[in-house]
């Protein structure tokens, strides 16, 4: 049999529950030349949507040309990966073709170079003018000259960047500036810039006093309802020959504080116990069950969350354990700073330290804010193995 549940890689449209809404958005943003800012956290699949909309857009004869910025030591390397596939993808492999490269793209004084064996080019670039040389400068160059090529090829283009944030940590306010200057003059070609840093995503977009401000729409991606999860997770398993009461297909929603990433993790770990120990009688996967797969597949995770407690400072794993114990809310209240032993500033300062490295981030609960683990399953390895010690 089969493992229903599926975590670690880009899901396909058989894979994916209940993300025809954001599908639709990011659809209607390639197909009419729109620009969408696509903002939620890891492991809630913002790449498993933007694949599956690259599939529906190739489909419909747009060319999709999508890159990790993540993926890329520095901005002109990214620069450099787009006008690449452009070239596979547009310009085709004509005695012409160089010569359109370097029309269009003639102030990189693009060196071009093109392998027949897989039909690719290989293009190393760089900016006319010194002063111009910056890697932000070479993006937007870039992106000029595929809005020219997208005209001349009569094609939709789409651009799609993941982790969009990086740009902005790259370059700063001036990479937001030159981006925008480029993106808000280009006729042929559509935008999905999606990113996991959602506090600075939001702030980037939201500031009237920041270049990206109304450059386009935003789509804020959630956890999937409970309502669609819920069938989803009991369907997968009877259809294996399990049973799985409703108690405990909660329990894993509960535990794996309903981030799609580790809902399915938890479940394909369930499975797997449950066919490890099936025989004449189908199990019952019980809640009871689910806790324990989970303590295992934590106590197999030990050496990453002690790697990453380690790196902590004292204030910020005091900070983290507060965390935990307070679920994230009232962490600023007298009775949890003296618990913690932490100052009102000092816990300020050790949150933000623990949001900037990735191990948590902020909830905007109504005028409060609750900070939650970025990885559910830390909060039970903090429980299993730091409290008790």
């Amino acid at each position: 049999m089969k493992n229903p549940f599926e975590f670690g890689r880009e899901l396909g449209s058989d894979d994916l529950v209940d993300r025809e809404h954001e599908l639709e958005t990011v659809m209607q943003a390639m197909t009419d030349g729109g620009r969408l800012f696509l903002i939620g956290p890891r492991r809630y699949g913002k790449t498993s949507i933007l694949r599956v909309a690259s599939e529906r857009a190739r489909s419909k004869g747009m060319v999709v040309l999508r890159h990790n910025a993540e993926a890329y030591p520095t901005l002109a390397r990214l620069g450099q990966a787009i006008l690449e596939e452009a070239a596979t993808q547009l310009v085709g492999t004509s005695k012409r073709a160089a010569g359109k490269i370097q029309a269009f793209f003639g102030a990189l004084r693009p060196q071009i170079a093109f392998n027949p064996l897989d039909q690719s080019y290989s293009i190393m670039v760089t900016t006319s003018a010194p002063a111009t040389g910056t890697g932000e400068a070479l993006l937007a160059e870039v992106l000029d000259g595929l809005d020219r090529l997208a005209a001349d090829s009569g094609r939709r283009v789409v651009v799609v960047i993941d982790e969009f944030q990086q740009i902005v940590e790259a370059g700063g306010i001036p990479a937001e500036a030159q981006i925008r200057a480029a993106v808000q003059r280009h006729d042929h070609l559509s935008y999905v810039f999606a990113g996991s840093k959602t506090s600075m995503l939001t702030q980037m977009t939201g500031d009237r006093d920041r270049p990206f401000y109304r450059l386009g729409a935003r789509l804020f991606v959630g956890p999937v309802p409970r309502k669609d999860f819920a069938p989803f997770l009991r369907a997968g398993f009877e259809r294996s020959g399990f049973s799985i009461p409703d108690d405990a297909v909660t329990a894993i929603l509960d535990r794996a504080a309903d981030v799609p990433y580790n809902v399915q993790r938890l479940a394909h770990a369930c499975w797997n116990y449950a066919r490890d120990r099936s025989g004449a009688e189908a199990p019952t996967v019980t809640a009871d069950i689910v806790d324990f797969v989970l303590d295992e597949v934590v106590r197999r995770d030990d050496p990453f969350y002690s790697q990453t407690w380690n790196r902590l400072a004292i204030t910020q794993q005091k900070a983290l354990l507060a965390t935990v114990h307070s679920s994230g809310q009232g962490l600023f209240a007298g009775a949890v700073l003296k618990q913690s032993g932490l100052a009102m500033s000092t816990m300020r300062t050790a949150l933000e330290a623990l949001v900037r490295v990735g191990v948590l981030r902020e909830n905007e609960i109504g005028p409060s804010v609750q900070y939650v683990l970025e990885d559910p399953f830390m909060g039970s390895w903090v429980r299993l193995f730091v409290v008790q010690n």
